[in-house]
């Protein structure tokens, strides 16, 4: 099943460098400011040239660019983040980026996870609570036996929750498994 979920229930809010709008965290009550959380899924915009990411010591982190890319320097090491590939860093790593943009966000604190871009056909497994984003409008088709297939077009930006199964999709998303019964 494919359930898109709706801009409403996102939440907009300032950093240094542009706006962060949460799209999912987890367990319910948790909060970003009060850094009490286990996963969070956001998007950010950067609007200056350079940026310092906020220190999160704990926190597990992936990043991928929703533009051409970023000019990332984490721990002193330049990187070269393009549109396409995800990056896994430490919260507590110092990273400058250089560029303006947009991009999307995996936090993990506690539990286990992994976000990565997903073509054609992908699975997700049983145990995990799921979700993808459309980089641009793609077609995603679920089956599972034949009284559960279901498909839906994404438009560019949205993002869905999906139960465990098989998908297909004639883009590309970015998926998000979280494992909250594993900690990290």
């Amino acid at each position: 099943m494919i359930r898109i979920i709706p801009e409403s229930e996102f939440k907009t809010t300032e950093w240094s460098g542009g706006k962060t709008t949460e799209l999912f965290i987890w367990p319910k009550g948790a909060s970003y400011p009060e850094r009490r959380f286990e996963a969070r899924i956001s998007t950010a915009t950067v609007d200056i040239d350079e940026s310092t990411f906020t220190s999160l010591p704990g926190v597990k982190r992936f990043l991928t660019p929703l533009c051409a890319g970023f000019g990332l320097t984490v721990n002193g090491r330049d990187i070269e983040l393009p549109y396409g590939r995800v990056l896994e860093f430490s919260g507590e790593d110092a990273v400058t980026c250089r560029g303006r943009g947009r991009d999307l966000n995996l936090m993990l604190k506690g539990a286990k996870g992994d976000m990565r871009i997903a073509a054609g056909v992908f699975t997700v497994p049983e145990n995990a609570l799921a979700f993808i984003f459309a980089p641009d409008t793609c077609a995603v088709a679920f089956c599972n036996g034949c009284s559960r297939c279901t498909s839906a077009l994404l438009s560019k930006y949205d993002f869905a929750s999906v139960d465990p199964g098989e998908y297909r999709t004639d883009g590309t998303v970015v998926l998000f498994e979280i494992f909250p019964d594993e900690c990290a």
